[in-house]
């Protein structure tokens, strides 16, 4: 009778250990996930910053009178402002920054999921949602 009580001593520590290390792999499994998940909505904010820059900064190079449509995605949240020479992508607490050649940039309105429309006006840029 004492060695079925030994065993079952034992197979309880073996449960133990075993449930352990599953609750040690899931916490890290979790804090790996959140970081995947913090680096693609920064590279999303990076790639919607980049695309209006790129965007703004060739109808600028145009010269008055080009026009030119983005589709603005809507895969996060997100904030578009246009500060001196910088287009800036606000996310929860985070922000990234593209560089603008021109500071005469004006955003009359935006809407994300949809079309945008970026029209050099005398050498102004105008942003509208399409």
């Amino acid at each position: 009778m004492k060695e079925k009580a030994q065993v079952s001593v034992e197979f309880i520590i073996v449960v133990i250990l075993l449930l352990a290390l599953f609750l040690l792999s899931v916490g890290i499994f979790a804090e790996k996930n959140t970081g995947y998940m913090q680096s693609k909505e920064q590279f999303e904010a990076r790639l919607v910053a980049d695309k209006l820059a790129k965007t703004v900064n060739n109808v600028y190079l145009a010269g008055p009178g080009t026009e030119a449509s983005l589709l603005l995605e809507k895969k996060i949240e997100f904030q578009i402002s246009v500060s001196g020479n910088a287009v800036t992508v606000e996310w929860r607490d985070n922000y990234v920054d593209a560089a603008l050649l021109t500071d005469q940039v004006t955003i009359n309105s935006l809407e994300q999921g949809s079309w945008l429309n970026v029209k050099n006006v005398n050498g102004g840029i105008e942003i509208e949602t399409a």
